[in-house]
């Protein structure tokens, strides 16, 4: 399984045991000259150049080590995000024949605004093609710049049916009709984005379908998909039939992952998958299966709905 820390591992082993070669041959070396008078000066001039070869192989090793060690405890406890390739370059770098990769992302990680940083990942020739759309990352909690993408799991962004958004939008084809565009549009307010609320899934493990359907929306904010819903939806009611919290909190809206069946006057009633949705926090009590909430539906598509918190 690849991981951004297996390139700096095998160059570092690598390096090491050429530089423990080096070192023995040293050894060799000054064995020789003290076994052969006559040609002792070339063999300990030969055995020198082989020494410190030898422990500048060593000391670079080390360091790749612990580079990828270090990668690997980011990867393993950092702070789960996402990062939208914004732009890429090779930077002409090759390691076993594998390019080095600039990626300049736009980081979403939970209870922060997202932020552009640059990252350099030596991609192998087989795993181009994941140089588009939303990749998993792990943040250092420490230092927000270094940003390590997780190559172990799938690119983010493929949008499937019944990603419901509790206070906003559910994922469909893409943007609902109408949509005011990306973060700026007014409306668009300080309210969390997709990005982030996509990242807070994945700290949570959860189950639900990812939350937007393109990787530009991932800048986009639940308050613009709101606004849409508000002004176009159908009125209805959506019974909680199963309700997951998933512990994590984003701005002032709680993520919990819902199981639900939506009536619409005049329709039929229909149920959503496993979904996640934001309730803001001083909403967090009045939610319990069973319990009815006003939802509003998206006319040509009953995947894109949110709750009406402002009624309950």
């Amino acid at each position: 399984m690849y991981r951004s820390s297996t390139m700096g591992r095998r160059a570092g082993w690598a390096l090491l045991l050429t530089g423990l070669f080096e070192l023995a041959l040293t050894g060799g070396f000054w064995f020789l000259a003290g076994a052969t008078p006559d040609g002792a000066g070339g063999m300990l001039v030969t055995a020198a150049i082989l020494g410190l070869i030898g422990i500048l192989l060593l000391v670079i090793g080390v360091v790749l080590l612990r580079r990828a060690a270090a990668t690997d405890r980011i990867s393993a406890k950092g702070v789960p995000g996402t990062g939208q390739i914004m732009g890429l370059r090779q930077t002409g770098m090759m390691l076993n024949a594998q390019p080095q990769v600039e990626l300049d992302l736009l980081v979403t990680i939970p209870g922060r605004a997202s932020y552009r940083a640059k990252v350099k990942e030596i991609v192998p020739l087989i795993m181009l093609n994941r140089l588009e759309g939303t990749l998993a990352v792990r943040v250092d909690p420490a230092r927000p710049r270094t940003v390590i993408v997780q190559w172990d799991q799938p690119n983010m962004g493929l949008a499937s049916p019944g990603a419901e958004w509790g206070s906003g939008w559910a994922s469909g084809p893409g943007a609902p009709a109408g949509f005011g565009g990306p973060p700026g549009a007014p409306g668009s307010g300080t309210d969390e984005t997709l990005g982030q609320v996509a990242a807070a899934l994945a700290a949570a493990g959860g189950g639900a379908a990812p939350v937007f359907g393109q990787a530009a929306q991932a800048g986009y904010t639940v308050e613009q998909l709101r606004a849409d819903l508000r002004a176009n939806g159908l009125a209805g009611t959506a019974r909680i039939d199963r309700l997951d919290d998933s512990g994590q909190t984003v701005g002032d809206e709680r993520l919990f992952t819902m199981t639900t069946t939506v009536t619409i006057p005049g329709r039929a009633p229909f149920s959503t998958g496993p979904s996640a949705a934001m309730v803001p926090l001083e909403k967090v009590g009045r939610i319990a299966v069973g319990v009815a909430l006003p939802v509003r539906v998206a006319p040509d598509n009953q995947d894109m709905l949110m709750f009406e918190w402002d009624r309950i």
